[in-house]
């Protein structure tokens, strides 16, 4: 899930008993969309090993609100003909201060139109999200570190409770260009009696990225433990054409 939130500079008429009085908006709208090599979440393939098209609309209000939509193209695989698309919604609360730090709350919802829920199971799950992140502004390079915690009382596939955690590093470097270094441990507990037994592991990814008027390039390494799957399904190099706007 990709949230982008940028100004469109809009506008709107106030009107009063003796005068027409022209503000700024309080909400921002802004648009995506991206074309990957590789859609990888959490560390394993979306699209067995293969590209995905991706975009989405944002919607921000100056009071630190914001809601929005995102969809990327899915190529399951293993037998799953039916799923070929992700369809997110998302909304929450961010907020900066002038000492540094940034965090983020909200609520996202995964909904996967196409899915046979009879044969393959339920694979639509909500989850809660927050993070926080602090901008060492007068430092070398601008580092922000960052820890994110999602949880999800009934995950992908009907799993059962999950928990995400993913700190992160990044760095502002010449040219407009930007380095990403991460880690996620995703923990599935799952219903042992009924349902799958649940599991979890560890993934990496290091990553840069440059900037060039309303596009981004990116291309970031992903790597994981053996119990995240096969090499084919966790380990790729992406790379990644954005557009926001």
């Amino acid at each position: 899930m990709k949230k982008l939130i940028s100004s469109l500079g809009t506008a709107i008429v106030l009107m009063t008993s003796s005068n027409v009085v022209v503000a700024e908006s309080d909400f921002e709208y802004s648009a995506n969309v991206a074309l990957t090599t590789n859609y990888m979440y959490r560390g394993f393939t979306q699209t067995s090993e293969g590209p995905a098209i991706q975009g989405g609309f944002d919607v921000g209000h100056s009071s630190g609100l914001y809601a929005g939509t995102w969809a990327s193209s899915l190529e399951f695989g293993a037998g799953d003909d039916d799923t070929n698309l992700e369809i997110d919604f998302y909304g929450g609360y961010a907020s900066e201060f002038s000492n540094g730090f940034s965090f983020d709350i909200g609520g996202l919802y995964y909904f996967y139109p196409n899915t046979d829920a009879d044969s393959g199971g339920d694979f639509d799950f909500f989850e809660v999200y927050s993070s926080l992140d602090y901008t060492f502004a007068d430092a070398m390079l601008e580092p922000t570190i960052g820890v994110s915690v999602a949880f999800s009382p009934d995950y992908f596939g009907e799993d059962g409770d999950s928990i995400y955690v993913n700190p992160t590093l990044g760095l502002s470097l010449p040219y407009g260009m930007s380095f990403t270094l991460g880690y996620g441990h995703l923990d599935v507990d799952g219903d042992k009696t009924s349902g799958p037994a649940g599991f979890d592991y560890d993934h990496y990814y290091v990553g840069i990225s440059k900037d060039w008027n309303i596009f981004t390039l990116d291309a970031t390494y992903y790597d994981a433990d053996s119990d995240c799957g096969t090499d084919d399904q966790c380990e790729s190099l992406v790379f990644t054409v954005s557009a926001s706007f």
